[in-house]
């Protein structure tokens, strides 16, 4: 499959199961190989020479929808880019999925605070080490992020956040992620 994450196998395994009596396996196994997924939910944007992957997730507008997306990428050298808009979520369930996932954190918008809060208060309780950036807006979040990538890392923008503090809507927030992803030079 061209699309990542548990959730996205256990997604085509019910379509499967749903359709198997009226659509030909075969036939469905030739268009899930191509289907290439949806825009701004994981979507793959950009590979660069040194393996860095960035990817757009702007749907994820809640920590439960972030967590989904960081629990597809398992290698622990993740650079999550985080935040946005406050509709009184709670964040406390994120703090250990990025602690395990995420080598570092990149922060912006109005749950920028409790994001960095929660996940503070998480890094007391154990070892392991999570840079925290703090940024004014997207552009700059995404410089940050190309300046501290290295060789194989994974760029997620999955703010867990609505966008409405600086976006119409998630679209138009994923849509100016990719934009600032594709005019980065390499």
């Amino acid at each position: 499959m061209n699309i990542h994450g548990l959730h996205n196998y256990m997604n085509v395994a019910a379509a499967i199961a749903a359709t198997e009596s009226l659509v030909d396996l075969d036939i469905a196994i030739k268009v899930i190989s191509e289907f290439k997924g949806v825009e701004h939910r994981l979507e793959l944007v950009k590979q660069t020479k040194n393996r860095i992957k960035w990817y757009n997730d702007s749907a994820s507008s809640s920590p439960s929808r972030t967590i989904v997306g960081l629990n597809t990428f398992p290698t622990k050298n993740v650079i999550l880019i985080a935040g946005g808009y406050d509709k009184n979520l709670e964040y406390e369930i994120l703090a250990k999925p990025i602690i395990n996932s995420c080598k570092s954190l990149i922060l912006i918008g109005q749950t920028a605070d409790k994001i960095e809060e929660t996940v503070r208060r998480e890094l007391k309780n154990g070892v392991k080490e999570v840079n925290i950036y703090r940024s004014k807006s997207l552009e700059e979040a995404v410089l940050i992020a190309n300046n501290i990538a290295t060789k194989g890392d994974v760029i997620l923008f999955s703010p867990a956040s609505a966008s409405f503090d600086s976006f119409k809507n998630f679209d138009e927030r994923g849509k100016m992620f990719k934009s600032l992803v594709l005019n980065i030079q390499e």
